[in-house]
């Protein structure tokens, strides 16, 4: 029960708050009428025992309707008004000169004050204009304002004569030098490139275990194939694997063809027959697969 009580109060006071805004109460106002109707509405419960809501009810018919509240706190509290602004005068008006009547002339009224209108007078040239654009100030040479002199003058025919005779032969003099150091540039620099030294390392020890058949120098050759930084990962494969995977298959097709009997001598029936074909071919395919990597490294190593 004491929860509806409290909700009869506080409807009874939000309502007198809000008529006293409409009034137009000021807040101070407004908050010291709702104190004391809240102080007087608990001091009356706590008298006559009012936790009901019939004794609430009673209590606030008692103290009048919100309408009645608030038109005696409006008569005790006068409303403050605001003092008027003064307004903003308008601007003043230039006074209107009288104007001269329409056949009097120039002569009797005289020249206008104002400026003639821009599209009734002619445009004057303005300092500069004759000036191309782009270029302001600078130094003028008087050799260069003068006119190029006629041929002839102030030259001895004998002289003229040479000179015309001497520019031809410099001319073609300075042609073919320039012709002979234009073939002979790239011609020493195709003589001076040696290329990666790591690569004709490699090259030289292909080569050489070839020639000797020296197995730890193919091996060599082809280990600072793989190693090398200057070949790319294609070049690599090409070098140390397609090369002599081609070679190895060249000597299988040559076993191949002697025990099919398509070319070479045949080979025998028989395990000793082949094991001595096998160990005849294997070196030779190894040398071969070694030059022809010697020969890509070489053709690398140029274009390094």
């Amino acid at each position: 029960m004491g929860i509806e009580s409290d909700q009869l109060v506080f409807d009874y006071l939000s309502r007198v708050g809000d008529l006293a805004q409409q009034r137009h109460l000021p807040a101070s106002a407004r908050m010291r009428l709702v104190s004391a109707l809240r102080g007087e509405i608990d001091r009356r419960r706590a008298t006559h025992d009012g936790e009901g809501p019939t004794a609430v009810r009673g209590i606030l018919d008692e103290l009048g309707t919100p309408d009645e509240v608030v038109e005696r706190a409006s008569g005790a509290a006068p409303v403050k008004t605001l003092p008027e602004v003064p307004a903003v005068p308008k601007p003043r008006t230039e006074e209107a000169w009288p104007t001269s009547p329409h056949l009097a002339g120039t002569d009797e009224v005289g020249a206008a004050d104002t400026e003639p209108d821009w599209w009734s007078t002619e445009a004057e040239p303005l300092p500069g204009d004759d000036l191309v654009p782009g270029f302001r100030g600078g130094v003028e040479i008087a050799e260069l304002l003068k006119p190029p002199p006629r041929e002839g003058e102030g030259e001895e025919p004998g002289e003229a004569t040479e000179e015309e005779e001497a520019a031809p032969r410099r001319g073609w003099k300075r042609l073919w030098v320039r012709k002979t150091a234009a073939v002979a540039a790239p011609e020493a620099g195709r003589r001076l490139r040696v290329g990666s030294p790591f690569l004709l390392l490699a090259a030289l020890l292909l080569l050489g275990g070839a020639l000797f058949g020296n197995l730890p120098a193919l091996a060599a050759g082809w280990l600072l194939a793989y190693a090398s930084r200057r070949l790319s990962r294609a070049e690599i494969r090409w070098a140390v694997v397609i090369l002599p995977a081609l070679a190895a298959t060249s000597g299988a097709a040559w076993i191949w063809g002697r025990v099919e009997g398509r070319w070479g001598a045949p080979i025998a029936k028989g395990g000793e027959a082949m094991g001595a074909a096998i160990s005849e071919t294997w070196p030779w395919a190894l040398k071969a697969a070694a030059v022809a990597s010697a020969v890509f490294l070489l053709w690398r190593t140029r274009r390094a």
